[in-house]
């Protein structure tokens, strides 16, 4: 039975939960990974939709997995026993460290694409444009980091939600993607001109910290493209992006 012994003392509920707990935490189960449906579970444990429902609702409430509408759930992107492994959320892993991160949005338009990154991550799907979010994060009162998303117009309704929280739980809960994948990324050390400094409480030509990413769902379709400017004078924060 994979570890479910029914003439066990321990509640199945709770035998399940922490089946599912262990291999999170050992890796068995990766960040983003698809788990099990519940029907799949009470097939292949012979236990009751109760029984499978109260272990994922426990587990979701733990923040092990995650539930997106209509796909299903997935392993979360941390936890707090487990060092972030694959796309993790900026908010989230802040969160885990007991940091009070607040953002504020300095951008978000549709704007022409000018990269050859972004030229080969949209390939031609969105006429040359894109939607650019960007915005500043603030780690206890410490500007940290400047976060630049560019996206499908498509998704320019998302300035109706809460652009300051995480901007990977509005592409769960919204829009049903589920960041799981990294794709091409490069990262360098640059000097900061007069706007990097002026975000970051920097002075002119303070070395920092750019990178730039391409995030991809579970099955392998594009999401977004980021490009992050961080400080590095502080490793209690670029330890989040190494």
């Amino acid at each position: 039975m994979g570890g479910i012994e029914k003439t066990n003392a321990t509640p199945l509920y709770l035998q399940l939960k922490n089946k599912i707990k262990r291999e999170i935490r050992t890796g068995m189960l990766q960040p983003g990974e698809k788990i099990p449906s519940e029907a799949q579970l009470q097939k292949e444990y012979g236990m009751s939709r109760v029984t499978v429902r109260n272990a994922m609702a426990e587990l979701e409430v733990e923040g092990y997995i995650i539930k997106v509408q209509g796909k299903g759930s997935f392993v979360a992107q941390s936890d707090m026993l487990r060092l972030p492994i694959g796309v993790t959320s900026f908010t989230e892993d802040a969160r885990m460290q007991g940091v009070n991160l607040t953002s504020r949005v300095v951008k978000f338009q549709i704007e022409d694409i000018t990269s050859d990154l972004d030229r080969e991550f949209f390939a031609g799907r969105t006429d040359g444009k894109m939607l650019v979010f960007k915005r500043i994060r603030i780690a206890d009162g410490v500007p940290v980091t400047i976060e630049e998303n560019h996206l499908s117009p498509k998704m320019l309704d998302m300035q109706e939600e809460n652009l300051e929280g995480s901007f990977y739980e509005i592409l769960m809960n919204k829009y049903h993607l589920v960041p799981s994948n990294k794709g091409r990324r490069s990262v360098k050390i640059v000097f900061a001109d007069e706007k990097i400094a002026e975000y970051l409480n920097l002075s002119v030509g303070t070395p920092v910290i750019s990178s730039e990413m391409c995030v991809f769902d579970i099955s392998g379709e594009p999401i977004h493209t980021v490009r992050d400017w961080v400080r590095g004078d502080n490793d209690r924060f670029i330890r989040w992006y190494i």
